[in-house]
């Protein structure tokens, strides 16, 4: 069943351009939402399918430094917790004081959220990346860079001022 919705809204979501009736506004729209939808569908879309590898190698990295200080974070405050409840029944085996682990857990809780920063800056280099790829994919590059000058009407205003001396100002009495 997660199969047949799957199938259904990518042939929605490609529809416009199967049938060729999408403007470069359109287009570039598109690849944006995508690749904010899914990591890499819109570097897809542009046909840099090199650059998938290195947006999910990121974005894996960071995730696991994700998973793994939450999980350091989370032994840290529930030691603390448990060394600080007044609760002869709770028990938090360590070779550090209370200040220690709360010293170790405020520094694993800055490293968590660092690295959740981190996460969501690269989602958003790879959107901004697969817009900024749509937008050049009408760029011409081809090999003539040649410019030739060409005269014609020019319509405008101009402001001039003249080279030659002006006028002494009057002398003070």
């Amino acid at each position: 069943m997660l199969a047949r919705w799957a199938c259904l809204l990518v042939v929605v979501l490609t529809w416009g351009p199967l049938l060729g009736q999408e403007t470069d506004a359109e287009r570039i729209s598109r690849t944006t939402w995508h690749s904010a939808v899914l990591p890499g569908w819109g570097q897809v879309n542009n046909g840099k399918w090199w650059k998938v590898p290195l947006v999910y190698g990121a974005l894996g990295v960071s995730g696991y430094f994700i998973q793994t200080e939450g999980a350091i974070y989370k032994e840290y405050r529930d030691g603390y917790l448990a060394m600080t409840d007044d609760d002869p029944l709770t028990v938090y085996v360590t070779e550090f004081d209370a200040q220690g682990v709360l010293e170790r857990r405020d520094f694993h809780r800055s490293n968590l959220e660092q690295s959740v920063l981190t996460f969501v800056l690269l989602w958003g280099a790879q959107v901004v990346d697969a817009h900024v790829d749509a937008h050049l994919l009408g760029f011409d590059v081809s090999e003539d860079l040649s410019w030739s000058p060409q005269t014609g009407p020019v319509f405008g205003l101009k402001l001039s001022r003249s080279l030659s001396s002006s006028p002494a100002l009057p002398a003070k009495r």
